[in-house]
């Protein structure tokens, strides 16, 4: 009797072991979390996906939970070739050597249905099966000739061989972030056309200025018709000298001047865009001490054609504070797809919001009643017979 327990106990424990981890195709797995999960939601249950890698930029970077695990986007599809079934979003690999187009992997983590229509695994681990070999030259060229190379591809198609070309910085879409990384454009002297440096890691950790003398090195990515190096590096050979101007606007100003700028490109000129914050896009972060919000320059007739897109800020700004935003003018646009219509707006983005004091609006307020004023959360409020009025005049609790 002692066997038989014992027996289907271990039966139960194997079952149980079994089910901890489902093993699927990737074709399985895109079924499974689009059927099981609702848009935005990951699974409780941990599953393994294998297949081969079918697209990538290359790109490995350390994960941002303290532990510095090299990471990398990748797709996976159940035969070799371009299809792009499930997405490994930042899995972990086991050493700081990227993965190619063409390797086979297994993937293990909890699948998340990211839209409804994009089944993918966010930080899972990665076992490398097979590895392809890959040949790759490290070709110099201009950027004239880069960007010729890059029209010929397909739309988001990656050459195999790297390229490196040199040229003046013409104009930075963002800043170097904490990662080294950073965009910025060089320009094709014969015909204007723009190469974007898209993440590059800057060596030596100096950030590149409209009018530095850079040499960019890596592959050339076809994305959306704008033609790109990506998983590369940049170095600053020369600073140039380029005087900066900062321009004060207001909002209806600043979307104007973003308008004038090619969809996609960012002003050289540094501006202040000074208006209200009308209404919030995402909300404080106390961590990050960031926020992205909308702004114009009448609470009355708010207009949502201008984003302060995670800019820096130590506290939380209310609807309704008049601020001031600094930064590079960028003239966002993303195409329509078949699921989602066009997106443009005009935004400063990881720029600086600014609370502005309105002394001045308080000082014309006349009336025969006693009223104090002061700041609170950093929004400047009226208290008049024990009711507490914003600039606005709106009653506020």
């Amino acid at each position: 009797m002692k066997k038989i327990l014992f027996l289907c106990a271990a039966m139960v424990a194997a079952i149980s072991a079994n089910a901890a981890i489902k093993t699927m195709t990737c074709a399985q797995a895109k079924q499974y979390t689009l059927d099981s999960l609702q848009a935005g939601q990951t699974g409780t249950d941990s599953i393994a996906v294998t297949g081969y890698v079918t697209y990538t930029d290359g790109r490995v970077s350390p994960s941002k939970d303290g532990k510095n695990i090299p990471q990398q986007v990748f797709w996976l599809d159940d035969t070799k070739g371009t299809t792009k079934t499930f997405q490994a979003f930042w899995c972990n690999l086991p050493s700081n050597e990227a993965l190619n187009v063409g390797d086979k992997v297994t993937i293990k983590g909890f699948p998340m249905n990211y839209s409804g229509t994009t089944a993918e695994m966010k930080n899972g681990d990665t076992e490398i099966l097979e590895k392809v070999v890959v040949e790759r030259d490290t070709l110099e060229a201009t950027i004239c000739e880069v960007i010729e190379e890059g029209e010929a591809l397909n739309n988001q198609e990656i050459t195999n061989d790297y390229f490196i070309v040199e040229g003046i910085v013409s104009s930075v879409a963002s800043k170097m972030n904490d990662s080294k990384q950073e965009n910025f454009y060089l320009t094709c002297e014969e015909n204007e056309k723009q190469l974007y440096a898209y993440k590059a890691v800057m060596e030596d950790g100096v950030e590149a200025m409209v009018g530095d003398k850079v040499t960019l090195m890596g592959k050339i990515q076809n994305y959306n018709n704008v033609v790109e190096i990506i998983a590369g590096t940049a170095k600053v050979l020369e600073k140039g000298n380029v005087k900066i101007d900062t321009i004060k606007v207001t909002v209806a100003e600043a979307v104007a001047a973003g308008k004038a700028l090619e969809k996609g490109k960012t002003s050289v000129e540094v501006y202040i865009v000074e208006g209200y914050c009308d209404s919030i896009a995402f909300k404080f972060s106390e961590t990050a001490k960031n926020m992205s919000f909308y702004m114009c320059d009448d609470m009355a007739n708010p207009t949502y054609d201008f984003e302060a897109y995670k800019v820096s800020t130590e506290v939380d700004i209310p609807v309704g504070t008049k601020v001031q935003v600094v930064g590079n003018i960028y003239h966002y646009y993303k195409a329509a797809t078949d699921t989602k219509p066009e997106v443009e707006t005009i935004e400063i983005s990881e720029g600086k919001a600014i609370i502005v004091a309105e002394e001045q609006a308080i000082d014309n307020i006349y009336t025969g009643e006693k009223a104090t004023k002061r700041i609170e959360n950093g929004q400047v409020v009226i208290i008049r017979n024990g009711v507490r009025f914003n600039l606005l005049g709106t009653e506020v609790q």
